[in-house]
């Protein structure tokens, strides 16, 4: 009888996240946005932490609650660097399969601004929701 490799069924170690994600839990695109990237997110590469759940003492160092829900920020965690708006999509993109393949429009000029344009357009709607909600 052969003997049969059976290593597919031990787990790989797991990986460290790459990137820390701030997001506003309480915006329904976001929680979409996240749960899609989080299904196709296989590595861990990204470590996605609800703003709205985090305490007071739990908010990064240096950043408010109002700044990390004013603006999407991601932190690398290789450099401790911080990428906001625009390029905090760009940031995620790059260590997510498939999407990093289209990381690059983010500098492509025309394009990247563009994109900016679309972006604070989303967050006068997300300002407009969570006054709604606050009500």
């Amino acid at each position: 009888m052969a003997n049969i490799d059976q290593t597919s069924d031990i787990e790989s170690p797991a990986v460290s996240p790459a990137i820390d994600v701030f997001y506003d839990g309480g915006c329904p695109i976001c929680r979409l946005e996240v749960g899609y990237y989080s299904r196709i997110d296989r590595a861990g590469a990204v470590r996605w932490i609800d703003i709205e759940a985090l305490d007071d003492g739990d908010l990064p160092a240096g950043k408010t609650r109002n700044a990390l829900l004013g603006r999407f920020h991601v932190r690398d965690l290789a450099d401790g660097r911080w990428h906001v708006g625009v390029d905090a999509f760009a940031r995620i993109w790059r260590v997510l399969p498939v999407w990093r393949h289209f990381a690059f429009v983010f500098a492509v000029p025309g394009l990247r601004q563009v994109a900016e344009i679309g972006y604070r357009g989303f967050l006068r709607w997300q300002r407009w929701h969570r006054a709604r909600r606050a009500r």
